[in-house]
């Protein structure tokens, strides 16, 4: 059954709008979207192969009904007022904690928000089918979360921009416990078809670039990434290290990212002790931040001049990385990625998204057989909203 037919028969009428919002595929610079004491830059592309579809219609109430072709997702029916968030958005969900883990989180997030922003009046139905495999780090979540803002405005007649959905997006996630940045959803609303994206934070910017590698980029699953419970805390650890511990012990400390490393590093103490996340590991977590910035760097020159070699020893560095100072691999995706460096035209191997499974991102040469299991990916458009007749 086709999508408008699959929403008529739920919702007992015809959809209005079609949003297609598309995976992002990371190449380099993960994690540095909320650091807040570098420039920090990403690159990243969204997928033509994997996108999710959302038909919309609003409604003349605050309901909110939310239908999904996806297998374990049973429809879902609140209200705005449910899920209303009063306060301040951060503090208050501090102090609520995450809510039970449901697919529907990322919906009510995106509602709650803005109505914690705009006080909106006005719900919409929604159904959503999808070809981004959840939790794979292809951030279906973020995809979702942009579905259900950019529906909500519509329904409220509120117009958005580029940045400000980015924006949303990112604060929006917290809402299901993550404390996330805007990576993903700027990434999303950005992209264009053929392009690369450069993105800069701190200030915020966002570049088309070419990807002129003449390589091939694939994403092998290994298993579901866990979304909750340890690999929560492990990300939001993260994020808490990169905002709030660190930039404490850089206050007055200035220093040049090649020539003073090790030194700043060995300023920073090994390990801190956090109320909730228990001791964490300071040093690897900036090393990381600060490697992964080199990358991008390197990275981005040699779009201009491709080189074989400096693409091997990027990826390498950064699975070494992820693996050793991150610590965010699992047995399954060592397996699986140690068989693919053994296929002839392979060039690397990288953790796409959080890790603790999900995908992994394959840089190969054009004629590289990687198998069934490979999904390729070229560079698509962000947002496509159209009105339906």
């Amino acid at each position: 059954m086709m999508m408008g037919e699959r929403f008529r028969s739920a919702f007992g009428k015809s959809p209005r709008f079609e949003l297609s919002v598309p995976a992002r595929i990371c190449v380099f610079g993960d994690h540095s979207d909320y650091v807040p004491y570098l420039g920090t830059n990403i690159v990243t592309f969204a997928s033509a192969e994997q996108r999710m579809f959302a038909h919309i219609s609003p409604r003349t109430d605050s309901v909110v009904k939310v239908l999904s072709s996806l297998e374990g997702c049973d429809p879902v029916v609140f209200s705005i007022h449910d899920v209303g968030i009063q306060g301040p958005w951060l503090e208050t969900l501090d102090s609520l904690g995450a809510p039970d883990t449901h697919w529907s989180n990322y919906v009510k997030g995106a509602v709650a928000y803005l109505g914690n922003k705009r006080r909106i009046e006005y719900g919409f139905e929604m159904f959503v089918q999808s070809t981004i495999p959840a939790a794979s780090g292809a951030s279906s979540s973020s995809a979702l979360t942009i579905c259900a803002l950019a529906a909500a405005h519509i329904a409220n007649n509120i117009s958005w921009t580029p940045r400000s959905l980015s924006e949303m997006g990112g604060e929006a996630e917290w809402y299901v416990g993550t404390r996330g940045g805007m990576m993903d959803h700027a990434t999303m609303m950005y992209a264009e078809k053929g392009k690369m994206i450069k993105l800069g934070f701190r200030p915020f910017d966002a570049k088309l670039v070419e990807d002129s590698l003449g390589c091939k980029w694939h994403s092998v699953y290994t298993h579901p990434a866990e979304k909750g419970g340890a690999a929560r805390d492990s990300f939001n650890e993260l994020a808490i290290v990169q905002r709030e511990i660190i930039p404490e012990y850089l206050t007055g400390i200035e220093f040049d990212l090649e020539g003073d490393l090790e030194l700043v590093v060995n300023q920073l103490p090994k390990t801190v002790e956090h109320a909730g996340l228990g001791a964490i590991n300071i040093r690897d977590r900036f090393r990381f931040v600060l490697n992964e910035f080199s990358r991008v760097q390197s990275f981005i020159s040699m779009l201009e001049e491709p080189n074989d070699e400096e693409i091997v020893r990027l990826f390498e560095s950064s699975w070494n990385d992820t693996r050793d100072l991150l610590m965010t691999h699992t047995p399954e995706m060592e397996i699986i990625a140690s068989q693919l460096r053994e296929r002839e035209g392979v060039l690397g191997v990288k953790v796409l998204g959080a890790g603790f499974g999900g995908n992994l991102l394959v840089c190969a040469k054009s004629w590289a057989e990687l198998g069934p299991d490979a999904v390729e990916h070229t560079p698509g458009a962000g947002l496509v909203l159209v009105e339906l007749n």
